[in-house]
């Protein structure tokens, strides 16, 4: 038996060695994905669980200790506040950051620093803003970055503030400077979670003056948001890999068995019963499984590690710990590949039952085989050799259908995410439903408003500015945050209904609309700090990139003080000296787009990674797939070869039939991916990144980029054909004898 096992896998070497690594390929994917993701998640438990973090976090602008009036809540078990300074700092490439000042360090593993030292939250490490050694300027302390701390609350690009401990003496200096921008930072834990977020501290009555409300289950998913989704797409790339090993064992079988059954028939004459014959195909081509498998496995160590670092930095972490491989996730991958392929061999092995041993003392060859050596040379509507590549490609259609649709279907993807891709270049404000806002300004009153915007147009032209006020309502027991501009960004992207038009109108987020069960054109009524019960209309939705925010939009409230800017210059590239060089009594001007900057930045490297990947794969199983059929029939149309030599054919002429077939196959995968991109590839698009926040995308693939990917996997094709039709040279015209 093993002789004979050895003798399959000599007779199919192509095949076993393709089998084995795209087995490899597949496995390695999904064990290092799997385990990576689910490390990422552990971890985040357990780094809450070490540091004791809180099971909400409030933020609030008042120089006031809150815990007080939070101790006397029902569902509260213990409460801590600590000061906090909200300031903003310049980082790499004069980029502005959000910081909140603590000399606080017992949530945090930190030790305090000394007076001329900050230590500052890793993400600001890991996104290339500083470094240690670099000097900060707050107020007028020069601070020395002294490290960087992990910080599980606030670490991720999607919340907008970063966090920075300072020395108590350097704290209460800045606090002097900068007294008016006070805020208090409360670590709350409950006695029990709330299976409804809608419910947590109902009962607190300066709820609507709260800056943010994070709890637990909120900060979980904002750390585990941005790898799901680059985990969810290269599962689903992977799990499309192992299904395209599937064709590749059947279309090996199917072309071996074909191809040997004069060798199977030797087998039975030798006494080897139907089964035993079986038997032998099944280990041998499980073999080439498990030997991808191992070779997974022990790659897996080194990819895993790899794959959650990339992860964890995606957070804005910098220390990764090693990990170790998930038993489990390697068991049940290992299983289910194994008994999918045993299913599929078993299967496709029907037709051995029918060769008899008889046919070891015969020509060998399949009655399907049998009276495809006449060539009919009569004059054809199509070039000589363009009619017999066409011809021998329709009696090999079975084996250049397979290539066809494997090409297909990964063009198909790479279309689809290079598209993905596309979106997220650029300037992407509108795709996202981000108001542009350069600049933000604080006033006292009305006057120096507008003493203040001359400075400021005198330094860099204005394009526009209005009011515009950050507060609360609350809507169904959920808190939102409501933004009032005197006129409505021209980028917000309305997806159903219209932008409000008075006081009295709402304008709701995608994701919100849908989470508290509204629809446009219904009435609800909503608290605000000034009114309890003040009913309002839902005008329209609008699409929003976080799918965890919780956003509206509104006109100005009058009653409301407006002490608030927006600005937008006409060009941004001095807004940065503008932020240096602006010096106004009691006006403060804030970058507001660092924030969103920071998370589109981080989508943008994600989704790149995930097109380059896929591209990768599609041109290394399209290369496969073009060798192993090109060399298939060039195996089993020895005879054919020799006696189109015998008719004149050279060797370049039958290498460029070669190049035809494989070309009709092209042209067919290539016309099935744009089929399937055109009427399905939008549907999944939005699919996919409707796990991301984004509500619709609407963004067209350029026709250059089409074009660029098509002719790279049709000039790598070709050279593939090239080198494997190298193999008609040695063919004589003795073989047909």
């Amino acid at each position: 038996m093993q002789k004979i096992i050895k003798s399959l896998i000599l007779g199919q070497k192509a095949f076993m060695v393709t089998i084995a690594i795209l087995t490899f390929l597949s496995s390695l994917t999904m064990i290092t994905v799997l385990t990576a993701y689910q490390a990422n998640v552990s971890h985040y438990q357990t780094a809450y669980r070490t540091h004791k973090l809180p099971d909400i976090l409030i933020k609030q602008d008042t120089q006031q200790d809150v815990a007080a009036d939070l101790k006397g809540l029902k569902n509260v078990k213990s409460v801590s506040s600590a000061p906090s300074l909200m300031t903003q700092v310049e980082g790499k490439d004069k980029q502005n950051i959000t910081l909140l000042l603590s000399d606080d360090t017992s949530h945090f593993n930190v030790q305090e620093p000394s007076n001329h030292e900050i230590v500052l939250a890793s993400y600001l490490e890991s996104t290339g803003n500083f470094k240690r050694g670099d000097a900060i300027q707050i107020g007028d302390k020069n601070l020395t970055v002294k490290g960087f701390y992990e910080d599980q609350l606030l670490g991720s690009p999607l919340f907008k503030y970063k966090q920075g401990i300072v020395s108590q003496t350097t704290f209460n200096t800045l606090i002097a400077q900068k007294g008016s921008q006070m805020t208090q930072l409360a670590f709350v834990n409950l006695v029990k979670a709330p299976k409804n977020s809608e419910k947590l501290l109902t009962d607190y009555h300066d709820r609507l003056k709260a800056d943010l409300i994070y709890d637990k289950g909120y900060i979980q998913k904002a750390y585990t948001m941005l790898p799901t989704i680059v985990a969810l797409v290269i599962i689903l790339a992977a799990i499309f890999l192992f299904g395209i090993c599937q064709f590749v064992i059947r279309f090996a079988l199917v072309s071996g068995i074909a191809k040997d059954r004069k060798k199977i028939a030797t087998f039975k004459t030798l006494g080897m019963s139907g089964r035993q014959v079986k038997l032998a195909y099944v280990s041998a081509f499980l073999l080439s499984n498990i030997a991808g498998l191992v070779v997974a496995l022990l790659a897996s160590f080194v990819t895993s590690n790899l794959a959650f670092k990339f992860f964890w930095h995606l957070n804005g972490f910098t220390s990764v710990r090693h990990i170790s491989l998930n038993i489990v996730v390697v068991l049940a991958i290992t299983l289910l590949m194994l008994g999918l392929s045993m299913m599929i061999i078993l299967l496709s092995l029907k037709e051995t039952g029918s060769i008899s041993p008889a046919s070891a003392f015969q020509d060998g060859q399949s009655k399907s085989n049998q009276g495809k050596f006449n060539f009919n040379l009569i004059k054809n509507p199509l070039p000589l050799q363009i009619g017999v590549a066409f011809k021998d490609y329709i009696q090999k259609i079975g084996h250049y259908m397979t290539f066809t649709l494997v090409i297909g279907l990964f063009l198909f993807l790479s279309l689809m995410i290079a598209t993905l891709n596309q979106g997220f270049k650029g300037h992407v404000d509108s795709l996202f439903g981000l108001p542009k806002v350069d600049v933000v300004m604080r006033t006292p009153d009305h006057t120096t408003r507008g003493k203040a915007l001359q400075q400021i147009n005198a330094l860099t032209p204005i394009k526009s500015s209005g009011y515009i006020q950050e507060t609360k309502v609350l809507l169904k027991n959920e808190v939102i945050p409501l933004h009032r501009y005197s006129k409505m960004p021209s980028e917000m992207k309305v997806l159903s209904g219209h932008t409000p038009k008075n006081q009295h109108e709402l304008l709701l987020s995608s994701n919100l609309i849908k989470t508290l069960k509204l629809k446009v054109g219904q009435k609800v009524h909503v608290k605000t700090q000034l009114s309890n019960n003040t009913e309002m209309t839902i005008v329209g939705t609008y699409q929003t990139i976080n799918n965890l925010g919780k956003e509206a939009y509104s006109l100005v409230d009058l009653d409301l003080p407006m002490n608030s800017t927006y600005i937008n210059l006409k060009s941004t590239s001095q807004k940065d000296k503008l932020l240096a060089r602006f010096h106004r009594d009691n006006v403060q001007l804030t970058d507001t787009s660092a924030s969103s900057k920071s998370l589109i930045t981080t989508i943008q490297t994600a989704v790149k990674l995930l097109a380059n990947m896929i591209l990768i794969l599609t041109l290394v199983i399209s290369g496969l797939f073009v060798y192993l059929v090109s060399y298939l029939t060039i195996e089993t149309e020895k005879r054919q070869l020799a006696l189109k030599k015998m008719l004149g054919f050279t060797n370049v002429q039958l290498k460029m039939q070669y190049l035809f077939r494989a070309g009709f196959a092209l042209t067919l995968g290539i016309g099935l991916s744009l089929i399937l991109d055109k009427f399905i590839g939008s549907f999944l698009l939005n699919g996919l990144v409707n796990l991301g926040g984004l509500t619709q995308f609407s963004v067209q693939l350029p026709l250059s980029y089409e074009i660029a990917i098509i002719l790279l996997l049709v000039f790598e094709s070709s050279l593939i054909v090239v080198s494997a039709s190298r193999r008609i040279t040695k063919i004589k015209i003795g073989d047909f004898l």
